[in-house]
């Protein structure tokens, strides 16, 4: 085998799905923040932006947006350990997709953005769970 490789490792396709899957959600998170940032930094706090039944505008607006881009992150970041292999980064994908649904659900609106977030968390944490993806501890 050659030193350096850009093909990667060999994932089992149920982890390689949760994968892309998750750097979905980060994707869809940072663009959510960007433009919240925006809405923010362009109208300033004449325009609120609501969310959970309150509004932001101004600072917190931007606080908000700030939160979401680091979120997003988090997930690449655990997106990414994924990839390698690493292993806490199951765990840690199946309790963030856990606090996702949490968060989605304390928004309080039925939306269909929200059923989708949700199923997309769902298929996330099962595409890991299932017993054809393997443990990272057992490769190691």
């Amino acid at each position: 085998m050659p030193a350096h490789s850009f093909g990667g490792k060999d994932l089992p396709m149920t982890t390689r799905v949760a994968r892309g899957l998750l750097f979905l959600q980060g994707g869809i998170l940072a663009l959510s923040g960007i433009f919240v940032l925006l809405i923010a930094l362009l109208f300033g706090s004449g325009t609120s932006i609501p969310v959970a039944g309150a509004s932001f505008s101004g600072a917190s607006a931007a606080l908000l947006a700030v939160g979401y881009l680091a979120l997003a992150a988090f997930i690449g970041y655990v997106a990414l350990a994924l990839g390698r292999e690493v292993s806490w980064a199951r765990t840690a994908a199946v309790v963030l997709e856990a606090v996702l649904i949490v968060l989605t659900m304390a928004r309080g609106d039925f939306s269909v953005s929200m059923v989708v977030s949700v199923l997309l968390c769902i298929a996330v944490a099962a595409l890991l769970l299932l017993p054809s993806s393997p443990t990272a501890s057992t490769e190691a």
